[in-house]
C-alpha cells in the first residue's frame, strides 16, 4: 500500500466513476454516483428503489474489465462489487484487510500466529463472508490470504459464532468443522 500515490488512486476512480456513468446510462438506472475517498459507487436516487440484481451484476462486470484493460487498473489493485443494492469500486480489496489484520493481531497476541511478532497464518484464520454468488465479490477475495465461511444472513453469522464459542468452551477442536479453506 505503500507505493500506491493518491495520483494513481484518483486516476483509477476516474476511470471507474466514468464507467459507472455510462452503465446508468446504458441501463437506466435511477441512481447517484457516490464519490469516497477511496471508493465510488452508485447508489439508487429513488428512496425504497431496488436496482435488478442482473443490472448490479452487469454493471459489475463491465466496470470491472474496463479497469483490468486499462493502464491504471494494472498499477493499483481494486475491487469492483455488488453490494446488494449498489455497485462500488474500493481501492484494494477485503484480501489486504484481511492481511493487515493477521499481521497486527499476530504481533500483538503474543504467540496467536505461531510465535510473538509473527503474521497469523491463513489456515489459522476465519473470515465470514456473505457475498459468494456475486461477481466481482469483494469477500471472495479474501478467501486468498484465509478460511472462509459463507453465511447469507447475519443470523448465520450469530448461529456460527455459537457454534465455535461452544467447541472453544467444550476444548474441542475447531479445526475439526467443516469449512472450506
Amino acid at each position: 500500500m505503500s507505493t500506491w500515490t493518491q495520483p494513481t488512486i484518483t486516476r483509477l476512480l476516474d476511470l471507474a466513476e466514468a464507467s459507472l456513468r455510462e452503465c446508468v446510462t446504458n441501463l437506466s438506472l435511477p441512481a447517484t454516483i457516490l464519490r469516497k475517498e477511496r471508493a465510488v459507487g452508485i447508489i439508487p436516487s429513488v428512496p425504497g428503489y431496488r436496482f435488478p440484481r442482473e443490472s448490479l451484476e452487469e454493471t459489475v462486470l463491465v466496470v470491472q474489465k474496463k479497469l483490468e484493460m486499462s493502464d491504471v487498473g494494472k498499477l493499483i489493485p481494486f475491487c469492483a462489487f455488488n453490494g446488494g443494492n449498489d455497485v462500488f469500486v474500493d481501492i484494494g480489496d477485503k484480501s489486504w484487510g484481511v492481511c493487515v489484520c493477521q499481521a497486527y493481531f499476530g504481533s500483538s497476541a503474543g504467540g496467536a500466529g505461531g510465535g510473538k511478532g509473527e503474521t497469523i497464518r491463513g489456515d489459522r484464520t476465519l473470515h465470514v463472508g456473505d457475498q459468494f454468488l456475486s461477481a466481482g465479490s469483494n469477500d471472495f477475495k479474501a478467501r486468498v490470504v484465509g478460511t472462509t465461511a459463507w453465511i447469507a444472513s447475519p443470523a448465520e453469522t450469530v448461529d456460527l459464532l455459537q457454534e465455535l464459542g461452544s467447541l472453544i468452551a467444550k476444548g474441542g477442536n475447531t479445526a475439526q468443522m467443516q469449512v472450506e479453506p
